[in-house]
């Protein structure tokens, strides 16, 4: 029988956040055993309270959950397996309370609404996919586009948009249609993912290579075609544990946009590209 522990309950909450109805989804999107370095009945005993991760497992776990070492998720999931291993919240305590959050309280709300907010229409694609899409930038640049509009969309307005025409769009619509991402009709196609917040790559050992690529074509449609309509910047001296504290508001926030986004096609309607990106500077370090 299932045992209820905290730990399974964060994990299973944050599982579910990341879109994955069950663990099964969720094992086999995020790599399988590759990844998480055990079999699908080894993770499922973390979920059912049987037993807990130990070193690098828990670290691919975090990992896999899209989760930086600082998240709150992280924190949150960190607290459980400690709980469950000692039993108890007292010694725990002093450690939760060493370094408190110092984003206001309102910030916090608004972060936690936009995170449920967009759980609700998250979608995470499969290895696979992502594969597919760091194949060729061409398939990559009709997959945004096509899973940012509400339905058909002619060959001929795709072709303007991404630059791509006869046989390399034509080969550029198979591979997303073999793949599952797009669905061609007579001089059009449409993505079944219009709509959906499409849950970005974990980086991992498995995922690191695809993650580069990908981040390679949107590097040069921006020196290509695009056009930055809004930047901002703050030099600032802190400590970097305490810094790194600010990252998962940073993602918070870059993720909020997604709720500004309309697939619906209007006159000023445009694709955008929403960064978030913390440089370390005069950092001489060797090694």
């Amino acid at each position: 029988m299932p045992k209820d522990t905290q730990f399974s309950r964060v994990l299973i909450g944050l599982r579910q956040a990341q879109g994955f109805a069950t663990a099964y989804a969720f094992y086999q999107a995020r790599g399988a055993k590759k990844v998480f370095g055990l079999s699908f009945t080894n993770y499922l005993s973390f979920e059912r309270g049987k037993s807990l991760p130990q070193g690098p497992r828990l670290s691919a776990l975090v990992s896999a959950l899209g989760l930086s070492a600082l998240s709150p998720g992280t924190r949150q999931l960190l607290y459980a397996y400690f709980r469950d291993i000692l039993g108890s919240d007292e010694l725990l305590k002093a450690l939760a309370s060493g370094s408190p959050d110092p984003a206001p309280g309102s910030w916090q709300v608004a972060e936690s609404a936009t995170r449920q907010a967009i759980s609700q229409r998250s979608h995470q694609l499969t290895l696979q996919q992502y594969q597919a899409l760091a194949d060729d930038r061409g398939v990559y640049a009709c997959h945004v586009v096509l899973a940012n509009t509400k339905g058909w969309v002619d060959k001929a307005e795709l072709s303007a948009q991404v630059g791509l025409s006869g046989k390399a769009l034509e080969a550029a619509l198979k591979a997303l249609k073999a793949a599952g991402l797009a669905e061609l009709g007579p001089g059009r196609a449409r993505s079944p993912l219009a709509g959906q917040y499409v849950v970005p790559p974990v980086i991992t050992p498995a995922t690191a290579g695809v993650y580069a690529r990908l981040q390679a074509y949107r590097n040069e449609w921006v020196k290509g075609t695009g056009k930055v309509n809004f930047s901002r910047y703050l030099i600032l001296r802190a400590p970097e544990a305490k810094f790194s504290g600010y990252l998962p508001h940073m993602a918070d926030v870059v993720s909020m946009s997604a709720l500004y986004g309309d697939v619906n096609r209007c006159e000023d309607s445009a694709m955008y590209l929403v960064e978030g990106r913390v440089t370390k500077l005069f950092d001489r370090a060797k090694g």
